[in-house]
Order: structure tokens, then C-alpha cells, then sequence
């Protein structure tokens, strides 16, 4: 989610070297006098220290996407480096830059080579994060409202990308604990930049930049990436990893800092710390020593902690979120890297994945396993009362609403009844059930729809809020922040048929509703489901889900391996005022046995209309 958002604050961070120190050392900048005056959270320790002012060596370094299928420079920045840490890059924090990448409502207070507290303000949220170069501490007094960007605290529906199909109607946010980060056990250095000409700002490495205040670059030694285009463009990837043959080998320094950041990353960022027992440690460096990984993720060779963090991901974590995406330019692209352990997680959902899609395909009359070979995403039965609806993935994409439907202009009744993956990627998941409930509205013998999510694996939470406010009239996704203790909650209703109004043209909530699961029912497949079962209004099928109860977050280590784990943004479904977690599954109202019997539409049909027979009766 905010790809784009992320690719466009990267594209306006241009600094050239001749002007960047002149930019505003405290234009505009807030007052950080009295920084902290009055904050709640304590300090960890009252030990001081020195603070440290350094001219820094500067570099331009470029940066590299994908512009009309080639991978070229678009823009330049200038980067610092301290001595003995070539490897490691520094980002300056003065005003010009902070407003370029993160908005013009931000600003950084005065900094000269006196300084010993900056303060960098919101002034849409009056929120505010202290970095103290005395006790080492960065502290926010409200973490989730200093990054908020629309009505609530996070906007995972990305509301303001498709504003005209969807709208937030009702917010609300409940503010968590202030939060303190010392870095000094993490060794990390946040100095004072002071140049030839005794200008000063604040500057943090990179990493740290990326890990506290939501940043996504990456840098290989030469050139600066988006860590989304790494991941998801070949080519970018390719470019990232260079012609040269990878080194194998990191410098001490750079292993130190890695692991360092590595374990503040965590600290801050992991949600799911609690129900995994790794909130009973003090922190992630106390949890890698203790499990016994900590040297190999310390360690100077590329392949030994590459092999070290996939085991994170995989086992240590093995929440399904947690997954190790791709090598760092250290290590190359060519390296395949292995956990030292067995994902219990990963087999039984590969295992549960082949049986339901084996399943389904047989049922079809293919006994492929491949999922991208035909499935029918619209289905009614013979009897014409229930339709069903069926699609694997929550896609994504950032098309509005005249785009959506000049694709549509060609998505005929085989498109409509050959379902296949790559073609759902094309439409995305808002075109299909936008056409589906033109078919629905045009058919008023249907009374029963059945949502088949039981081959989902999750995607994007706008493409889910959209399904469902079709379902259920509007969509009320419920949030925690276990980090900080922050809830939030977001009501979203969808102009479902594109008419410019939200009314119930845009919904379904009339008919008899149903969703049925399975344990690959997975992330948004298993929120859907839930949500629709707390609403008390649609009856659950099928098997137990597969849970998933975080958004992704993307990441990366200070050495360019780029992996993804659940985030401290944690999706729940409200109950009686209070927030339950949902990362476990949900169970069914009415088991189905076989895997086959979920494709069979007159099988399903039946059992639609004996429940509804029954509620009637009763």
C-alpha cells in the first residue's frame, strides 16, 4: 500500500551538492528549546554524552527507476559519509528536506554546532519527534499521529489515491503512549553535519531514516533505489545489482550497523511481538542472543546473515507476513540463501494451498495445480437464486474510476466466466465486482450471494474495503498499534457502480449473504471473513481461515537485503467496544468437509438455501 505515494516523495528528494547545506538550516523551523518539556515517558538512563559535529564527506548519488521500460537517472541527492564508514550514508534532516519528503507541514527547528535537541514538527497533527544528541534518544510524543496522512492515524485503505470511488465517512483515534528509542546500546550515530563554511542541520544514516521515520530507499554503494521498484521491477533489480560480481564480504562496520538497525527496525516495527513471546524479551538484541543467531547475524559474510534473516522470517517468526524477499547487493543476485530451520507454517500452508486449488481445478475438469488456469469468478445456479463470487487475490491498483471503466469497455461474459490470475491483475479485484454487481442489479431472481475467498491469500486493504462496503453497505476497518497502545478506526463506503453517489445502488446488503473460507484464506482473506462474521449479518462457510493479521510492512537492512514482516499496524474487528485480534483465524458457522464439495455450485447452492429455509422456520 502508498507505492506510489513513496515513489513520489523519492522523485522530489533533489539536492544538489552546491546548495544542499545552504537550504534552510532552521527556515521556518519550530522551536526546540524546550523539546521535551513535560513528556511522560522517562528516560531510559540518565547517562550523557558528548554531541558529535563532523564534516562529512559528501557523494551525488543518483537516483535510478524505471522510465518508459528503461532503468535511468532521474534525479540526484547528496549524500554524506564519516570517516572509516564508506559503507554507511547519511541523510541530512534540514527543512527543505524534510518537507520534500515528507510535506510541506513539517519543519526542523534551528540547528547550529551548539545544538543539543532537534525538534521536527507536524503542524497538521501538532505532533512532534525530539532527537536528543545528548541522552541519544529520539522521542515521539504521539508516533502515529506525527505520521498521519488523512482523517486516521493510517490510511490503509489509501483513501486519497482513489478518492473518487471511495470515501472515509466516520474516523476516529485514540492516541497511544509517547515513545522513547535510545540508540546509544545500538551504537548508532546521529551527529551534527557541519560544513566547510560552519553551517550545521542534523544528520542520521539512511537506515535509521528509513526505519523510524518510514522511509523506503536503499542505496548499493553507487546509486539510491526505491526498495518497492527493487522488488517488484526486474530491470530495477537488475540495475541494483550492478555488472560487477558481488563482494560476498561486508566490512565490520558495516556488519555492526546492520545488526544494530536490524534490532531497532524490529524493536519499533514488528506488531506481532506479544502473541509471539518476544515481548517478555527486553528487546530483539536480548532475542537474537538468546535463540542463539546473533553472531551469524552479525556476521561479515553476505551469505551467513542472508541465511540468518530468512530464518527470521521464516521460523522465528514464521507468521506468513514475515517473508525474506531479496538478496543484498553484497551478496548478488545469483545466491540462494537458506534457513537453517523448517517453516511448520509454510509447509501447511503450501500443503492446504494444493489441496484446495487441486480441488477446485478437478472440479473444473483440470487437474493442473497451476493457479492461473481457468476459474469461473461469477457463478449462478441452476435454480438462478445464488451467485457466486470468487477471485484469489485483493489487487491493487491506482486507476480511477474512467480508467477502470474504459478497461471494462471489453470485459465480456468469457472474460467474466474464464477467471485467470494475470487477467485479474489487469482488471483488478474494484473492476470485478464492479461489473459483478451490474449483473446482479440486472438480475432480481438472485437472493443469495456467496463471496469465495477460501483460495485468497490477502492483498490490498483498499481493494478489501471496497468489497466490503459492497457487501455490507460501508466497511469499518478497526486498527491497534501494539507499539505504542494507539487504536484507530476508519468507515469507508464505495461507489460501487460509479455513478458519482453512495447509495444502495452500491451494495448488496439486501440479499442473503455468505463467505466461504478455508485455511488458505489468508491477510485480506482472512479479514474480509472476519469482518463479515462480527458483523452478524453474513453466515460463514467452509473451514477454519488461515488468520494474517498485520499490514505488510517493507524493509529493509542497512546492507540492502530487502524482507517484509508483519507491521506494528495490526488489523482486528471491534466487538463491544473492544478490539479482537484476528491473526488466529476465524471458524465457520457451518463446517464443509471436503474440499471438493466447495466447488460445487449446486452443492453450495443447497446448502445456501436450506440455511435460509431454517432461519426462516425458526
Amino acid at each position: 500500500m502508498g507505492k506510489s505515494r513513496l515513489l513520489a516523495v523519492l522523485s522530489v528528494l533533489t539536492i544538489l551538492t552546491t546548495n544542499f547545506l545552504s537550504c534552510t538550516m532552521g527556515e521556518d523551523g519550530a522551536d526546540g528549546k524546550d523539546g521535551k518539556d513535560g513528556k511522560d515517558a522517562p528516560s531510559i538512563a540518565e547517562q550523557t554524552f558528548d554531541v558529535i559535529v563532523e564534516e562529512l564527506t559528501l557523494k551525488t548519488v543518483y537516483k535510478r527507476e524505471l522510465v518508459g521500460g528503461k532503468v535511468s537517472n532521474t534525479d540526484y541527492i547528496t549524500l554524506g559519509f564519516r570517516d572509516g564508514m564508506e559503507e554507511i550514508p547519511y541523510i541530512p534532516i534540514a527543512n527543505s528536506i524534510i518537507k520534500a519528503l515528507k510535506g510541506n507541514h513539517y519543519s526542523v527547528s534551528e540547528v547550529n554546532a551548539d545544538t543539543t535537541e532537534v525538534t521536527i514538527t507536524n503542524s497538521e497533527t501538532n505532533t512532534k519527534a525530539v532527537i536528543d544528541l545528548v541522552k541519544h534518544e529520539f522521542y515521539f510524543d504521539n508516533y502515529d499521529a506525527f505520521f498521519q496522512t488523512s482523517e486516521v492515524y493510517s490510511d490503509t485503505a489509501a483513501v486519497n489515491l482513489i478518492g473518487d470511488y471511495m470515501k472515509i465517512t466516520d474516523a476516529s483515534n485514540v492516541p497511544g503512549q509517547p515513545i522513547l528509542l535510545d540508540w546509544r546500546k545500538h551504537d548508532i550515530g546521529v551527529i551534527i553535519w557541519k560544513d566547510a563554511k560552519d553551517k550545521c542541520c542534523l544528520a542520521i544514516p539512511l537506515q535509521t531514516y528509513n526505519d523510524i521515520f518510514n522511509g523506503a530507499m536503499i542505496y548499493n554503494g553507487k546509486n539510491l533505489y526505491s526498495l518497492y521498484a527493487v522488488n517488484d521491477s526486474s530491470a530495477v533489480a537488475d540495475d541494483y545489482y550492478g555488472t560487477d560480481p558481488a563482494p560476498g564480504k561486508r566490512s565490520k562496520a558495516l556488519a555492526e550497523f546492520c545488526y544494530n538497525e536490524l534490532c531497532m527496525n524490529l524493536d519499533l516495527n514488528y506488531g506481532l511481538k506479544e502473541i509471539h513471546g518476544i515481548a517478555s524479551f527486553p528487546d530483539f538484541d536480548s532475542y537474537f542472543e538468546i535463540t542463539g543467531i546473533r553472531d551469524d547475524l552479525k556476521s561479515t559474510d553476505a551469505l551467513t546473515f542472508a541465511n540468518a534473516i530468512k530464518d527470521v522470517c521464516d521460523f522465528y517468526f514464521g507468521d506468513g507476513h514475515s517473508v525474506y524477499d531479496k538478496n543484498s547487493y553484497y551478496l548478488g543476485k545469483d545466491a540462494v540463501p537458506t534457513a537453517a530451520h523448517t517453516s511448520a507454517m509454510y509447509k501447511n500452508g503450501y500443503e492446504n494451498y494444493v489441496k484446495y486449488i487441486f480441488a477446485r481445478n478437478e472440479k473444473i475438469g483440470n487437474s493442473s495445480t497451476n493457479k492461473e488456469d481457468p476459474v469461473s469468478c461469477y457463478t449462478v445456479s441452476a435454480d438462478g437464486k445464488t451467485a457466486i463470487v470468487r477471485f484469489d487475490h485483493f489487487t491493487l491498483n491506482d486507476l480511477k474510476k474512467a480508467q477502470i471503466l474504459e478497461l471494462l469497455s471489453d470485459f465480456d461474459e468469457e472474460k467474466m466466466n474464464a477467471y485467470v490470475h494475470n487477467l485479474e491483475d489487469e482488471y483488478d479485484t474494484i473492476a470485478l465486482i464492479h461489473a459483478i454487481n451490474e449483473k446482479i442489479k440486472a438480475n432480481p431472481s438472485i437472493e443469495n450471494i456467496v463471496l469465495d475467498v477460501s483460495c485468497n491469500g490477502g492483498g490490498a486493504n483498499h481493494s478489501a474495503a471496497f468489497v466490503l462496503s459492497w457487501l455490507l453497505g460501508e466497511c469499518v476497518f478497526d486498527f491497534t498499534n501494539p507499539i505504542t497502545g494507539a487504536k484507530w478506526s476508519a468507515t469507508y463506503k464505495a461507489d460501487v457502480n460509479f455513478d458519482g453517489e453512495y447509495n444502495d445502488g452500491d451494495t448488496v446488503k439486501e440479499k442473503n449473504l455468505f463467505c466461504l473460507i478455508s485455511p488458505v484464506s489468508f491477510s485480506c482473506g482472512n479479514l474480509v471473513p472476519s469482518m463479515l462474521k462480527a458483523s452478524d449479518r453474513v453466515t460463514i462457510l467452509g473451514a477454519k481461515s488461515g488468520g494474517g493479521t498485520s499490514v505488510v510492512y517493507h524493509t529493509c537492512a542497512a546492507d540492502g537485503t530487502l524482507f517484509h514482516v508483519s507491521s506494528k499496524t495490526v488489523m482486528s474487528v471491534a466487538k463491544n467496544g473492544s478490539n479482537y485480534d484476528i491473526d488466529i483465524g476465524i471458524e465457520p458457522h457451518y463446517y464443509i468437509n471436503k474440499p471438493e464439495n466447495f466447488y460445487d455450485t449446486e452443492k453450495i447452492s443447497g446448502l445456501v438455501n436450506a440455511i435460509n429455509e431454517a432461519t426462516l422456520a425458526n
